[in-house]
């Protein structure tokens, strides 16, 4: 009888262990399916943020698989198209934005929210200001040919842009078409973050070399810039900067102390003085050609 007692208990405990080789494999293929690399895909061009589009809302787990996919997407032309590699947890088929609530926290130079998240949330086609402006100006930044301060602003103005838009989204995707006077709506509200965020305190347009401001315009193309809905943001920009050279010029916010021990109030650099009054000469033509 202890034997047989013996017996069914190495008999269970094979049986249990057998048993459990699935459940264990399965949790090995799962770490295996799992990688530590996450890839991007960063359209660059008109035509490559169009045909991409989907792709780019997906995370390869490999640089291969990235590549793969640049291929399909982009066929003949893969430079249209670059791949940006960051550490994290990925996994095969995961989505930049799998959820709504993700949409909370946009990634970093990233253009996925756009039509991964506002146009999933607010769907307005082609037309409407995810798809026919944040996005495609988003990809058209990602090219342009700006100073490493440039490119510092440009990255932290692509994050506030999709920041400022957070609070508009609803909470939810649908695939019914927004009404005209939503699709207005975001349109007018994503416009008026607009100047907030390129002149903001501790990331301003305003200060970057005038270099970069002529690049900036260039990328911005001269038929939107003297649009009306472009030209107001120019206008309230240009103000903002104006102010802000100014206030630095001539030491406005800095302290008593701070003053009394330079030569003269709120002097600078001979160098820094000569950049900073032509990036008010730039700021004061601006405005001024937005007013005629």
């Amino acid at each position: 009888m202890k034997l047989a007692a013996v017996g069914a208990v190495v008999l269970g405990g094979l049986v249990m262990a057998c048993g459990a080789a699935p459940d264990d494999a399965g949790v090995d293929a799962d770490l295996a399916a799992a990688s530590t690399t996450r890839v991007l895909l960063a359209p660059l061009t008109e035509a490559s943020r169009a045909s991409c589009r989907e792709a780019a809302q997906t995370v390869y787990c490999s640089e291969a698989d990235a590549r793969a996919a640049i291929a399909a997407c982009s066929p003949g032309a893969a430079s249209a198209v670059t791949v940006d590699v960051r550490k994290g947890a990925c996994r095969k088929g995961e989505r930049v934005y799998p959820t709504a609530a993700s949409c909370a926290q946009p990634v970093e130079l990233n253009c996925a929210f756009y039509a991964g998240c506002l146009e999933r949330s607010i769907p307005c086609g082609n037309d409407g200001y995810a798809l026919a402006f944040g996005e495609k100006y988003c990809t058209a930044f990602r090219n342009a040919r700006l100073s490493a301060a440039g490119q510092k602003w440009m990255g932290g103005v692509m994050h506030c842009l999709q920041e400022e838009l957070v609070p508009e989204l609803p909470g939810r995707f649908t695939q019914s078409r927004a009404d005209a006077a939503t699709c207005k709506t975001t349109f007018d509200t994503a416009f008026a973050s607009h100047p907030r965020c390129y002149a903001a305190e501790d990331n301003s347009i305003c200060f970057l070399p005038v270099a970069d401001l002529l690049a900036i315009t260039h990328t911005i193309g001269l038929e939107e810039l003297f649009t009306r809905r472009t030209s107001s943001q120019v206008l309230s920009t240009a103000a903002m900067c104006v102010g802000q050279i100014t206030s630095r010029l001539f030491g406005f916010g800095r302290s008593t102390t701070q003053r009394s021990h330079e030569a003269a109030p709120g002097a600078l650099e001979v160098d820094e003085a000569a950049q900073l009054e032509l990036q008010r000469d730039f700021w004061t033509t601006q405005a001024a050609a937005e007013q005629d």
